[in-house]
């Protein structure tokens, strides 16, 4: 993955959990989802964590 791509991942992973978490807080959902809405806002921070590993893997293996 490119820089500029993991740029666009990573900063729109925080804006899309941004947007879960004032979901949940203003109540615009039902309480049914609020464990769904925070099992994929954890989800996406693992795989943000992944993806960081592989890319500093990366970057140490071209140096």
């Amino acid at each position: 993955m490119e820089p500029k791509w993991y740029t666009y991942f990573n900063y729109g992973s925080i804006a899309f959990v941004a947007v879960l978490l004032i979901l949940i807080l203003t109540n615009s959902v039902s309480r049914d989802y609020y464990i769904p809405l925070l099992i994929i806002a954890i989800i996406i921070f693992i795989l943000r964590i992944i993806f960081r590993v592989i890319i500093i893997k990366k970057i140490r293996e071209r140096e």
